[in-house]
């Protein structure tokens, strides 16, 4: 049982890895809170791809992807460790760098192909949230799980 905690633990952080690293790859910098929250997102739309919103929304387009979290406060939170474990990892190989809650993606390393891809929604809403100071986007995450 042990042993099967572990590999379940193994994957769950290897996917997060990796997509955290594309979310950098993308915008470059994000904080660790936004990335945590999108980072979520990502993984949650590549299980359940029906979304009620789509690349064409344009208006309130944070508050309606933080909607997505709505209901889910416990898979969130169980999935916060992994996430964290996973940005570890990361900053611990040299891969992105860790200054004052931002993280930043190193220039040096070659793109590959991703199965966590974020959909035209969620990049918009990422760009947008760089315009977002971390009180009111934690505001809205605690509001919307």
């Amino acid at each position: 049982m042990r042993q099967l905690k572990i590999e379940v633990e193994s994957i769950q952080v290897s996917i997060f890895c990796e997509i955290v690293l594309d979310i950098l790859r993308k915008h470059r910098r994000l904080s660790i809170n936004k990335t945590l929250v999108f980072a979520y997102l990502i993984k949650k739309e590549r299980f359940i791809p029906n979304s009620v919103y789509n690349g064409n929304n344009t208006q309130d387009i944070i508050y309606k992807c933080l909607s997505l979290l709505s209901g889910d406060y416990l898979e969130f939170c169980n999935s916060v460790e992994f996430i964290i474990k996973a940005i570890h990892i990361l900053k611990t190989r040299g891969i992105i760098i860790v200054e004052n809650d931002l993280l930043f993606f190193k220039d040096n390393l070659s793109a590959s192909q991703s199965i966590f891809k974020e959909t035209k929604f969620l990049e918009k809403a990422i760009e947008y949230s760089k315009g977002m100071n971390e009180r009111q986007f934690m505001k809205e995450v605690t509001n919307n799980v």
